[in-house]
């Protein structure tokens, strides 16, 4: 009966290593994977649109005209350093298109 007893507890030890690892393996991206989430990223565009008008959440104007002429501004290229920010905040590489 001890005998019995050790028997089951071995199968189902090994069946829930088994399981375990599967998992673990099931989990972990494979070297492809990796390589696609990296291609995406290289090829993302940036919104100018959204990066300017965001721009405004960490930003103080005195009204609103000074902030609508900021955005435009922005949009025209005038605030290079807006578009840099986000690519540091958002971890985009500097070949991400505008």
């Amino acid at each position: 009966m001890k005998n019995i007893i050790i028997a089951v507890v071995v199968i189902i030890l090994v069946g829930g290593g088994y399981y375990w690892y599967t998992q673990q393996e099931a989990a972990m991206p494979t070297e492809t994977q990796t390589e696609e989430v990296m291609d995406s990223s290289a090829q993302q565009k940036i919104n100018i649109d959204v990066v300017c008008e965001a721009a405004l959440t960490y930003m103080t104007f005195p009204d609103g005209e000074s902030a609508d002429a900021f955005v435009a501004e922005c949009k025209a290229g005038e605030h290079p350093e807006v578009i840099e920010r986000y690519k540091a905040e958002m971890n985009i590489g500097d070949d991400a298109a505008i």
